[in-house]
């Protein structure tokens, strides 16, 4: 259970409800983090804002995104963004063997980025 409270769709403020709606729009849902997030608007619309920059630019293909999402959050250990990238790209068609080959990545890149951090091996 998160430390802070979400805010219901039910109780919120006409400005939340608008925030909501607009992230309904594009995600189907409003994600619980961004629920809790609106105990602060200001903060919620910033975030909204990079969001909406990031992943509504075209300049990297949205499967490219959602991968590199996955990585982060696993690397980040975020069940949560795990949970919702893994569910996203499987609607997109990723198959099991890149799952395991996209886990085999971060593993290998992971384990070189600690011996080379560990031995102060630098560029």
């Amino acid at each position: 259970m998160p430390t802070v409270n979400q805010i219901a769709p039910e109780s919120a403020s006409q400005e939340i409800k608008e925030l909501y709606a607009m992230v309904e729009q594009m995600e189907g849902l409003v994600p619980v983090p961004l629920k809790v997030m609106a105990n602060h608007p200001g903060y919620f619309k910033a975030v909204l804002a990079k969001m909406q920059a990031v992943m509504g630019s075209t300049e990297i293909d949205q499967k490219t995104k959602l991968v590199v999402a996955l990585a982060v959050s696993t690397l980040n250990n975020c069940e949560y963004c795990i949970q919702m990238y893994s569910d996203k790209l499987k609607k997109s068609g990723f198959s099991d063997k890149q799952f395991v080959e996209l886990m085999g990545l971060i593993d290998m890149v992971g384990g070189m980025n600690s011996f080379n951090n560990g031995l102060l091996i630098k560029p």
